[in-house]
């Protein structure tokens, strides 16, 4: 029997019920151990978030943060539900059973006195895909690439939004890597070690700078991904041959 529940500390062991279905060969479930503590860490103050069940099995999930405690970077009204991540096991997809998801939580949400749903979708197949939002009610409110940012409303039509513009100035004397230890996904941890150990690789050519991604950092720098020379050329689960072209790159320039 399918069953929704608004998650808590006991259900710590099943949250990213997505990396129990990786193809093989794929790492991200590494990332897994600490995308957990940062969740059990956080949980009701920076992250929130509902499981569907099946008999008792995770097999979806939504999780997300409510307004100025999500670390997201941009500001909005106050009791927003900002979602950060939404995943479905491959074997339940297509059959109806994310509406059935959404649909409670939407309706729980509203309950609670929210006014609508934020999310930043991607036009990424495997990586929050926009399509699915928009096939739950969701509309594009604001392109910001590679984001697209959605709005379902609960109790209000609409929602302001201001987008916290990129504000790093990295060093100058080599190419800087910073790295974000954004957690809130396994894919994030993930990315966070290749490109430690990626940028590791380039000795004394590069300079790796780390930060904990608080509300705090987010809306001093408006960021959540990792820069390289201050800039976002890394996005999602890249290659390691994308991390190290991103990285060269900014070598040849500096070098120039």
């Amino acid at each position: 029997m399918m069953k929704v529940k608004k998650v808590t500390l006991a259900d710590l062991k099943s949250t990213y019920c997505c990396m129990n279905e990786l193809p093989p060969g794929v790492g991200w479930a590494e990332g897994l151990p600490e995308s957990r503590e940062w969740f059990g860490r956080n949980l009701d103050k920076h992250v929130e978030g509902y499981h569907l069940l099946d008999d008792g099995k995770v097999v979806g999930h939504i999780y997300y943060g409510v307004s100025e405690k999500a670390v997201v970077p941009y500001q909005t009204e106050s009791d927003i539900a900002i979602i950060y991540c939404t995943e479905m096991l491959r074997s339940y997809a297509r059959k109806g059973h994310g509406k059935t998801m959404f649909d409670y939580v939407k309706d729980d949400l509203k309950k609670r006195g929210f006014k609508g749903i934020l999310v930043d979708a991607t036009g990424l197949k495997e990586y929050m895909f926009y399509e699915h939002f928009l096939k739950q009610g969701f509309r594009v409110i604001k392109e910001h690439p590679p984001w697209k940012l959605m709005y379902f409303p609960l109790s209000k039509e609409s929602v302001k939004v201001k987008l916290i513009e990129l504000n790093y100035r990295p060093s100058t004397d080599r190419v800087e890597v910073t790295l974000l230890r954004n957690f809130t996904c396994p894919v994030g941890a993930h990315m966070y070690h290749r490109m430690k150990r990626i940028a590791e690789s380039f000795g004394d050519e590069v300079k790796i700078v780390e930060l904990d991604v608080t509300p705090e950092v987010v809306r001093r720098y408006g960021i959540t991904d990792p820069l390289i020379n201050g800039k976002v050329k890394i996005f999602g689960p890249a290659s390691e041959d994308d991390v190290k072209k991103a990285i060269q790159e900014e070598i040849d320039q500096f070098n120039h």
